[in-house]
């Protein structure tokens, strides 16, 4: 979770940027409509269609429940169905990350936009309640990217950018799950001044850019 601040505001300025000029959005790999750093920006998405797809996902959200169940490495949509999707801390669950890769890239169309994040160095956070039935209440934890990882993977795409959305310093917090404290206004403060995030440094998660 991004804890406002600078890397809250990378993310929004992303987000913009991904969604200013698409009409339909898929929102993959999530536990519910406007999960996790989107419920903040549901107005970004006014008079688009936004669908969210999760893998076996709980109505126990109601209003905010996912529209579908998708398996992200055999998605069932069209190919080119979408002008923009969002993969959101997802793809380290993903056991064969080049199969979705591949299946992001077939469900968007032409000049379709990717917005994806997924943690570099960050703790386990898999949670295996039922190993025969992975579902959004029990589901593993495979993978950690590197930018130059996350630039293989999504090399079929053109204008790749991938960026850290934290420094070195709110990584270390994090590792000791003191990140919370960084919320503090004064200390978010300061974090932002001295933190600066840089490609090949210590960072809890990267943010991909890309265009089909």
């Amino acid at each position: 979770m991004l804890r406002g601040g600078n890397p809250e505001k990378r993310f929004a300025a992303a987000l913009a940027e991904t969604v200013r000029d698409s009409k339909d959005i898929l929102d993959i790999g999530t536990s519910q409509r406007f999960a996790k750093e989107l419920r903040p920006y549901e107005g970004l998405f006014k008079g688009k269609r936004y669908v969210a797809a999760g893998y076996q996902p709980t109505s126990a959200y109601g209003a905010y429940s996912c529209d579908c169940h998708q398996d992200i490495e055999n998605m069932t949509f069209a190919d080119a169905s979408f002008d923009a999707v969002l993969c959101i801390q997802v793809l380290e669950h993903v056991a064969d990350p080049f199969a979705a890769a591949r299946e992001l890239a077939r469900v968007l169309r032409p000049d379709g936009r990717l917005l994806l994040t997924t943690p570099f160095l960050y703790n386990y956070h898999g949670k295996r309640v039922n190993v025969h039935s992975p579902n959004h209440e029990s589901y593993p934890d495979y993978w950690r990217f590197t930018h130059e990882g996350l630039e293989h993977l999504f090399a079929g795409f053109r204008d790749v950018r991938v960026s850290p959305l934290t420094g070195p310093i709110e990584f270390r917090l994090a590792q000791f799950y003191l990140d919370r404290v960084v919320a503090l206004p004064p200390l978010r403060k300061l974090v932002d001044w001295v933190d600066q995030p840089k490609r090949g440094r210590a960072t809890s998660r990267h943010l991909l850019l890309a265009v089909k």
